[in-house]
């Protein structure tokens, strides 16, 4: 086993040495394509880096935007809170007051809770149409297009 390493690796110089691998000038060739090598593989590296460091620039960003935004909204909520139209509302609420002319109605709980609970909205498209494969439904589009029927 190891004299037949020994012979490849013999083999391997000789044919080093008849196709003048190792001679001065390939050896400046091959440290040149070296660091070639190493100043692209860390600039690649700098640029994924600097990609990433991008994506969490924009990240950070768009959520201070909608912190500004929350922010925004506080204060027009406060501006609305001082106005006298929200204390007029409140105190109308709150504390049975009126206008003069108004009268204010005790209602009980149970019935405004009835009136408050929405029913429930049903789709306006039936189980049936759900069926209709889209390409279907996108040939019945360009008919009612083309024929102006709804």
């Amino acid at each position: 086993m190891i004299d037949t390493i020994r012979s490849y690796y013999d083999a391997l110089l000789a044919k080093a040495h008849e196709y003048r691998v190792f001679t001065p000038q390939n050896i400046g060739l091959y440290l040149i394509a070296a660091l070639s090598l190493s100043v692209m593989y860390s600039g690649s590296k700098v640029i994924q880096q600097n990609y990433e460091l991008t994506q969490q620039v924009r990240a950070i960003e768009q959520e201070n935007q909608i912190i500004e935004l929350e922010n925004r909204n506080k204060e027009l909520k406060n501006q609305y809170y001082a106005t006298e139209e929200y204390a007029d509302i409140t105190a109308r609420s709150s504390f049975g007051r009126a206008l003069p002319e108004e009268r204010v109605y005790i209602v009980p709980a149970s019935v405004s809770e009835r009136v408050l609970v929405t029913p429930e909205v049903a789709d306006d498209f039936s189980v049936a149409e759900q069926d209709i494969p889209q390409y279907r439904k996108n040939i019945q589009a360009w008919l009612n297009i083309y024929f102006g029927s709804n």
